[in-house]
């Protein structure tokens, strides 16, 4: 009787803090009694749904379970885990992919898949190309796939002959177009012998610290490509430690009571530091690919190699920042100014993923460098205007209906002739325009001397850079140039810091600021600092002289203003 009313009072009574579940969990809401779903049946089943998740002792009890089906059968729930001989783990894509099967996963057929793939390698090197004339250097990057590495303690499937291996396919392309890659199976292969520790481990997916060794090795590649010598890592002696938990993210999966014997040694660590030459650069880097890079932004100090880098998770959120946090999506960056931004852009993949092909990276490349903006309006346009056609979409908006044909086109870039084409014929008109975006980014003096520009005219910086481009194209006097203005500026943000200062002794103020942050779901803190801009604004009347209002408004200093 105890044992039957423990979960009982744990679940309304005791509340006992437990250890929770890894992996996603999807919330189930209680559902509310009403006499229609009990008649129909339905709250039946979702009340059982919701009991089933909040049931007391949940979590030790699946624990329980979990590890009886593991001991005695070496079974497991869990979609994201394949369980191999001697207690290894691996990822279910891998091993499909080792076995032959992934490719049919993402691909219609092997004859379709050459055809996709070998489009969007020719792409990959068009835009190679259009970058390496703008002094971006672009590569490959191929992490290793532990399928691969340790195919003896996969679980006995058949190969499927029918298809072909991905990555042997764009490794073999790469090399007969000189498109630069580093492929780390192959290496890592010849490597693992020689180490006594597993080079992924064995109840991980990702690699740990032989993470850094590539990094190593990728680094004083992309030097060669260039001519020029990068920092480079100086590794300690290795020795146990905490590997940021991917050591045994795969385990972590099956929620066992029990952790996994691990029977290949440890998961090594060691110090890792950056030693600059006297003439080593520090270039801009954009990488753009998978998890894989966590391994390597974990243990190596990038800040100390790169002046700056900004990794592009799966070509689909932005990370920036030292350390790397989410930014917004990519699909609201200026894609061609952010690409020609940079010294060095490195796509980073791992075998299985290649079945996908890029995925999206080169169409969205190619499309962005390879074509006029107008070109592309056009054929968006022309695809919208066919699908209104279609009896199917005629109760479509015509929004949905342009969204669809921006898919289309984007799935699809051999539909304009040009990029269908055998040899690159045409560019982006605006790359010339972003270029020197670019080289106003580069000058620190420029730069200051915008922001203060941008802070009086109310905008910002990508704003006022592109106002400054346009001014040098239309022959105008350059906001940077406007000495009497950037220094007014920089003692209205002193003027701005010392009413943020004043405020809080305000009591009346201070209420209806509050008010305003609740209202607008902001900190107090930017509350204050808005309501300072504001009443600053308003006194110098700056609030006339918005970028976007007026681009050619003269700031009105005062006569009496003293510039210091």
């Amino acid at each position: 009787m105890v044992l039957l009313f423990l979960p009982l009072l744990q679940a309304h009574v005791l509340h006992i803090p437990l250890k929770p579940l890894n992996g996603v969990t999807m919330e189930t809401e209680q559902p509310k009694f009403n006499l229609v779903s009990y008649r129909s049946g339905d709250y039946a089943k979702q009340e059982e749904a919701y009991v089933g998740e909040h049931f007391g002792f949940r979590e030790p009890v699946i624990r329980l379970y979990n590890q009886y089906l593991w001991s005695c059968y070496k079974k497991t729930y869990a979609h994201d885990v394949v369980a191999g001989k001697q207690g290894w783990l691996y990822t279910p894509e891998s091993v499909s992919d080792y076995y032959g099967n992934e490719l049919l996963r993402w691909q219609p057929s092997p004859e379709e898949a050459r055809q996709h793939f070998d489009r969007e390698i020719r792409y990959m090197n068009r835009v190679r190309t259009i970058l390496k004339e703008n002094d971006v250097e672009m590569l490959a990057f191929i992490a290793p796939e532990k399928s691969f590495l340790y195919p003896e303690y996969l679980p006995k499937q058949e190969y499927n002959t029918s298809t072909f291996n991905a990555s042997e396919y764009f490794l073999e392309k790469f090399k007969e177009t000189g498109f630069p890659c580093i492929d780390m199976t192959g290496w890592f292969r010849q490597m693992k012998d020689t180490v006594n520790y597993p080079l992924i481990p064995q109840t991980g997916a990702h690699w740990v610290f032989p993470a850094v060794y590539a990094a190593d090795s990728l680094f004083r590649f992309m030097g060669d490509l260039k001519g020029i010598e990068l920092p480079h890592l100086k590794i300690g002696e290795l020795h146990e430690g905490d590997n940021h938990g991917a050591d045994n993210d795969l385990e972590k999966l099956l929620n066992l009571a029990l952790p996994i014997r691990k029977r290949q040694g440890y998961s090594p660590i060691a110090d890792v530091t950056v030693e600059s030459g006297p003439n080593s650069v520090k270039p801009k880097v954009l990488f753009i690919g998978n998890s894989f890079m966590w391994g390597i932004v974990n243990q190596v100090p990038m800040k100390d190699v790169f002046d700056e880098m900004e990794f592009w998770y799966y070509f689909s959120t932005a990370y920036t920042g030292d350390p790397l946090m989410p930014n917004g999506n990519v699909v609201d960056l200026n894609l061609l100014e952010k690409m020609l931004d940079f010294d060095y852009i490195v796509w980073f993949t791992t075998g299985n993923q290649l079945n996908k092909g890029t995925n999206g990276f080169a169409n969205s490349a190619i499309l962005t460098l390879g074509v006029d903006d107008s070109i592309r309006r056009e054929y968006i346009n022309t695809i919208t205007d066919s699908l209104r056609r279609d009896a199917i979409n005629r109760a479509s908006t015509d929004t949905i209906l342009r969204q669809e044909a921006i898919a289309i086109l984007h799935s699809h870039p051999e539909i304009i002739p040009e990029l269908n084409a055998e040899t690159l014929t045409t560019q982006n008109r605006n790359i010339p325009y972003a270029k020197v975006i670019k080289d106003i980014r580069k000058d620190s003096t420029w730069m200051a001397a915008l922001k203060a520009q941008a802070f009086l005219r109310s905008a910002t910086m990508d704003q006022i850079l592109h106002a400054e481009v346009d001014r040098i194209k239309a022959g105008k006097p350059l906001y940077k140039d406007q000495t009497d203005e950037i220094r007014f500026s920089f003692q209205v943000q002193e003027e701005v810091q010392q009413r943020i200062k004043r405020i809080p002794n305000y009591e009346k103020l201070m209420e209806i600021i509050r008010e305003k942050a609740i209202k607008q779901n902001k900190p107090l803190e930017k509350a204050i600092e808005d309501d300072a801009i504001w009443m600053t604004m308003e006194i110098y009347g700056l609030d006339h002289c918005r970028l976007d209002d007026d681009p050619d408004a003269v700031i009105p200093i005062p006569k009496d203003f003293q510039l210091k």
